[in-house]
């Protein structure tokens, strides 16, 4: 139930993704944005953006896996890891917690560059457009046409690549929220299975999700999810 849960949700946001894609093609505008982008920012980003969508889905599926396997009450590679660390005395809850965000972080790091290239492009493309530009040929009818022509061209590798990089960044980032919610059902069913066990599970730390970062984890049985 927990696997079609999640993956309903990425299904359903990705089809709609997807349906403003096609929308996009259809009206020209994706073929207007891969004719004017000679700088190649936008295809960079986009790439970007399906190996970030790709890494998602994948995460999304180990994590799935994991909470069915404590829905059958079969435990799974992180209860044998939480079982563990409780048999050594460490907080279990924790370095559970650190392991499981951890792992998901360099995801929504995808998704902030995804927007940091798309300022790149604007920078890129303002350069494009100012350089042809030159106050001592502004006199000649001959030339004005040439700097109107740069200047056309970089304006529009500035605003494509900027348009680009946040509706992918939105995208992204949506889909990195359906799997914080996966990992925090993860987490809670852990803790909650370790309270079914007693207090020598190993519930001794919660730490709210959004304060989890990479820090030293605990040495025991590797766990990955």
């Amino acid at each position: 139930m927990n696997q079609w849960l999640l993956w309903s949700r990425f299904a359903a946001l990705n089809l709609f993704g997807l349906a403003g894609l096609v929308l996009a093609w259809i009206n020209g505008w994706i073929s207007a944005i891969i004719e004017t982008d000679v700088s190649y920012i936008c295809t960079m980003i986009f790439a970007l953006f399906l190996i970030g969508l790709a890494a998602t889905a994948w995460r999304i599926e180990k994590l799935t896996s994991e909470l069915d396997c404590i829905e059958r009450g079969e435990g799974g590679r992180l209860d044998h890891y939480r079982q563990a660390l409780s048999g050594a005395g460490t907080s279990a809850t924790r370095s559970l917690e650190l392991r499981l965000f951890g792992r998901i972080t360099f995801i929504r790091q995808i998704s902030n560059a995804l927007v940091l290239l798309g300022l790149i492009g604007t920078v890129v493309g303002f350069v494009m457009a100012l350089q042809g530009v030159s106050a001592s040929a502004a006199g000649d009818a001959s030339s004005i046409g040439n700097m109107v022509g740069n200047m056309i061209k970089g304006m529009g590798v500035a605003l494509y690549t900027t348009l680009v990089g946040s509706v992918l960044n939105l995208w992204l980032g949506a889909n990195y929220q359906i799997l914080v919610t996966g990992t925090a059902n993860l987490a809670a069913a852990l803790i909650d299975k370790a309270g079914s066990e007693g207090p020598a599970a190993g519930m001794a730390v919660r730490a709210p999700a959004a304060s989890i970062g990479p820090g030293p984890l605990p040495s025991g049985e590797a766990a990955h999810v």
